[in-house]
């Protein structure tokens, strides 16, 4: 067996040697104990913090405020000063210097885009105003741009009343500020006429702020008043249909069909009792159900090429605005038998079929009929 060397021994006997290893103990089994070390943790980590602090304002009494921020301005600027001198020298040597902003921006995951247009709110209209008919408008359209009923496009203007769901490019409407009617003051009228053919009292008439009522409430002949809250009646257009005998082999199915494939680019409102499809000019247009054609030609009333159906049991329907059509007054059609092509003749702007179902003369609502 090999013995330690005798000093080897003494060093082991030694007091330094003794304190080192009661010392790496006392850390071992102070650091296995998890639960016991918390406190002393928490208790050593604050103090460490709290020496921290006073050292960091103990250097800020002892520099200054003022020193401290000069330092920083200091470096501030000689890392300013040798980005651009990097920026110069890379210019120089023809290379493309990503600014930081736009490098930051790059690198982002989401960016906020830059919006080119400002939603400026509706402002109330200061008067009477005017509007040029475009291509593909519809009386409900442009009141819905200007924040009015259909109807006061049409009690504000006489050539459009004529033909209430029939436009022309190009045309003017006059556009009231409010809905209402515009009425041209004929000879004898008086706020008191007006007020009882248009339901309303004499005082909303003399109140609008948009009228010019004389002190002596006098109407000027030729003046035009606005009616606010105004009514008309509603008079149906009619063409001169087909006085012949009617074919008595005639049986209606009593079911009517889509005359026509496509879009409704018009719906049934007061001014517009019918429906407008609308389809590349040609679409093939077809008879909703049997009848005997009451009349097939040119119109006056703005529905330019038109077919009347005649369904022998009260009913009618109405093709309008054809390009083309293929029958002829007096002639029987059976349900689904091409009658005409889809055209935009007459007031129009643009290709659809204008189709109205009407019982005993009187235009009722499609949308109720059709599947």
């Amino acid at each position: 067996m090999t013995q330690l060397p005798t000093e080897a021994l003494s060093w082991r006997g030694s007091p330094l040697l003794r304190g080192i290893a009661r010392i790496a103990g006392l850390i071992w089994r102070w650091n296995d104990d998890y639960i016991g070390q918390r406190p002393a943790r928490g208790r050593l980590t604050a103090h460490f913090g709290l020496i921290v602090t006073l050292a960091f304002w103990v250097l800020l009494g002892a520099f200054g405020l003022d020193s401290l921020s000069s330092l920083v301005d200091a470096a501030d600027r000689t890392f300013l000063k040798g980005m651009a001198q990097d920026v110069d020298a890379a210019s120089d040597a023809g290379v493309i210097v990503e600014h930081p902003y736009s490098r930051v921006s790059s690198y982002a995951q989401i960016g906020r885009q830059a919006q080119a247009h400002t939603a400026i709110p509706q402002r109330p209209r200061l008067g009477v105003e005017t509007y040029t008919v475009q291509l593909g408008d519809t009386p409900e359209k442009i009141a819905e741009h200007f924040g009015l009923q259909p109807t006061t496009l049409l009690w504000s203007n006489p050539e459009m009343e004529k033909a209430p769901d029939l436009l022309n490019i190009g045309q003017v409407l006059t556009i009231l500020p409010l809905d209402g009617v515009y009425h041209t003051v004929a000879v004898s009228d008086t706020l008191e006429s007006l007020a009882e053919v248009y339901k309303v009292e004499v005082e909303e008439i003399i109140s609008c702020p948009f009228n010019d009522i004389p002190a002596d409430q006098e109407l000027a002949v030729g003046s035009q008043i606005i009616v606010p809250g105004g009514t008309k009646p509603y008079e149906t257009r009619n063409v001169t249909l087909y006085t012949s005998s009617a074919p008595v082999s005639v049986q209606a199915l009593g079911l009517f069909h889509r005359p026509a494939p496509g879009v409704i680019t018009q719906g049934y409102w007061y001014g517009h009792r019918a429906i407008d499809i609308g389809a590349p000019l040609g679409t093939v247009i077809r008879a909703a159900d049997s009848g005997y054609v009451s009349f097939a030609g040119w119109t006056d009333v703005g529905y330019g090429y038109l077919l009347v159906i005649n369904h022998n049991n009260g009913y009618e329907t109405y093709y309008a605005h054809l390009s083309w059509y293929f029958v002829q007054e007096g002639d029987i059609v059976t349900p689904g038998q091409e009658i005409g092509r889809m055209g935009s003749t007459g007031n129009s702007t643009g290709p659809h079929l204008h189709f109205e179902i009407r019982y005993n003369g009187y235009p009722m609502n499609p949308n109720h009929y059709l599947p």
